[in-house]
């Protein structure tokens, strides 16, 4: 498991350095995300909120700790697909503020209901 997040933390890194050194303007991994959160993929902070909450916050509360760890994911799996689903159905503007929203709803999420700092 180890090998594979070092794998795309150094990808990532090669990716970004390359993107940084080309010729083109505002061509960075940020600028790419916000772009794509303001299309289709505006499940995108979301669930960057949610990991960033569940990485490096997590609450020790037992009472929002679920039955299985699986139940999290599968939450976060099924928010994101019906996200996606309603950017397809109805248009809208992503203002910064709405995904800045997401953004704290999904660490808000990762920090309560998926922490990695429950007691086994």
């Amino acid at each position: 498991m180890t090998i594979i997040m070092v794998s795309f933390a150094a990808i990532y890194f090669i990716f970004e350095i390359v993107l940084n050194v080309n010729d083109i303007d505002n061509d960075t991994s940020n600028v790419f995300l916000l772009e794509w959160s303001k299309g289709r993929l505006v499940f995108i902070p979301f669930a960057l909120g949610a990991i960033g909450g569940h990485l490096f916050l997590g609450t020790k509360n037992d009472f929002f700790q679920m039955s299985s760890s699986l139940y999290p994911v599968i939450i976060l799996f099924g928010v994101a697909a019906l996200m996606v689903v309603l950017t397809y159905l109805v248009s809208f503007k992503k203002s910064k503020f709405l995904l800045s929203t997401l953004l704290l709803a999904g660490f808000l999420y990762g920090h309560l209901f998926w922490s990695m700092n429950y007691q086994s």
